[in-house]
């Protein structure tokens, strides 16, 4: 469609229904709620995207040349004015993508057909209708992401488009920015069809006006009185959860945090312990600061050592089993589960563990087997050589991952690397039930070919779009 195109929304059922028809049609609307409107926020006095990007390449008046969008005298002007006035532009351009592909999507998922022994299944909260199972793979292999992400994006849409017409209106209308309204569709996303309506009818004239903190409490404000029994639920668990867990970093490599919920006796208990032990480390030597020898004191609790001035640690040390790829004259290792480490950061790691080294894995050769069960010593191998699944843009780990036979055992098939790749069961089942044709031209690159026509390659790189 153009960008001035009108949308195909559909026309309000006949009769009296509550809420919409699972298998698919319009959304809902009683005859107090507003009917979605057809028009589009449009910027004004914007280059066409054709001159900018084709087959979604970047256009360059010169090979070797910056791209067209940012090149002086087209893109980036001289005055500083001008600039401002760009800047203004392009938000409203960006704007007016986002706002499109929340449409697209929408549309997309209510329109699109299921292919083979696809099965509908439910995918938005209530009163939303059914998608096609696998309809996340070819959704995240258009946009770039994995399946999962395209998934949740999916559920947002169809939320805000069925479930709150009136926010779904000023988004289109370019009055609010898409990630607050697909915000508050997510945060509804657990009410009943007719009590998002209602918190539709109460909030869809007032947020778009509001900062998002003061929006976001009115939101919660709205979801609590629209089903005050489910509120309070949600505040007992939230009171009653326990828990405790570790999570990497971004960008550090030799830390990693660690949160946790506890007792209220068990939190003072630990937070007692650890600064008796903090005093214990000072006094043998350590003149870190209290905070670093807290967290020590964590680490040596951990590993069930205890510290005590002037003898050494007692307890027992963990074994670490860990994958190391790194060249002989490399300065940078990246720790499987963990990632990049300098090298020199090594004995600082594993100290304190008991590290075993065994043999190198060679991932270049290994014997088939007549049989379609993939040996633990073959599996091991894949694993390292493609740590991921091999599905567009996948995410899922090639230790959880099942292995798909490229070439079906059932069809002569062999049971040898260069005919398996780790498959998550989404893919694998898209593969199988869903129509998605896939190929191993040689090992180690996987292609894929889409219902709906979209190309993509495949290796331990990453994803590729391959043009038609």
């Amino acid at each position: 469609m153009d960008m001035d195109e009108q949308l195909p929304f559909p026309d309000e059922p006949a009769g009296d229904a509550s809420r919409a028809d699972a298998g698919g049609g319009g959304p809902v609307v009683s005859p107090a709620e507003p009917t979605l409107s057809r028009a589009f926020f449009l910027p004004a006095d914007l280059p066409t995207l054709g001159e900018l990007m084709v087959d979604g390449v970047l256009v360059r008046d010169i090979p070797d040349g910056p791209p067209r969008a940012v090149s002086a005298g087209y893109g980036l002007p001289e005055d500083a004015e001008e600039h401002v006035r760009q800047l203004r532009e392009v938000e409203a351009l960006a704007r007016f993508a986002e706002i499109r592909r929340v449409a697209l999507i929408a549309d997309l998922v209510e329109a699109a057909p299921a292919v083979d022994g696809e099965q509908r299944v439910p995918c938005g909260g209530d009163g939303t209708p059914s998608v096609p199972e696998f309809l996340a793979m070819e959704v995240g292999g258009a946009l770039g992401i994995g399946a999962p992400r395209a998934w949740s994006l999916m559920i947002d849409a169809l939320d805000l488009k069925w479930r709150h017409p009136r926010l779904w209106n000023r988004m289109v209308e370019g009055d609010m920015v898409p990630w607050r309204a697909l915000m508050v569709a997510r945060m509804c996303h657990d009410l009943g069809f007719e009590a998002a309506l209602g918190v539709d009818q109460e909030i869809g004239e007032r947020l778009p006006d509001l900062a998002w903190a003061r929006a976001k409490r009115l939101v919660e404000g709205q979801i609590a009185a629209a089903d005050p029994q489910a509120a309070l639920e949600r505040e007992r668990s939230r009171q009653n959860r326990r828990l405790v867990g570790v999570a990497a970093r971004d960008g550090v490599t030799g830390a990693m945090d660690v949160f946790g919920v506890l007792d209220t006796a068990d939190a003072r208990a630990l937070d007692a312990t650890l600064g008796r032990l903090a005093g214990d480390l000072a006094r043998a030597g350590d003149d870190s600061d209290l905070d670093h020898r807290r967290a020590r004191a964590l680490g040596l609790l951990a590993r069930g050592e205890i510290p005590v001035p002037g003898a050494g640690p007692v307890g027992c040390r963990p074994t670490a089993r860990i994958y190391l790829h790194v060249w002989a004259d490399s300065t940078v290792a990246r720790v499987e589960g963990h990632g990049p480490l300098p090298v020199e950061e090594l004995p600082g790691f594993l100290d304190g563990c008991n590290a075993r080294v065994t043999r190198v894995i060679d991932t270049r050769a290994s014997v088939p087997v007549d049989a379609y069960e993939v040996p633990e010593a073959m599996r091991e191998q894949l694993v390292v050589a493609q740590p991921y699944e091999v599905a567009p843009f996948g995410s899922v780990s090639a230790r959880s991952a099942d292995m798909d036979h490229t070439v079906p055992y059932g069809r002569g098939g062999p049971t040898a690397p260069d005919n398996l790749g780790p498959l998550g069961r989404r893919a694998h089942r898209a593969r199988t039930h869903g129509g998605y044709r896939l190929s191993q031209p040689e090992p180690g690159r996987w292609m894929w070919r889409t219902p709906l026509g979209q190309t993509f390659e495949v290796t331990n790189r990453g994803t590729r779009h391959v043009p038609d």
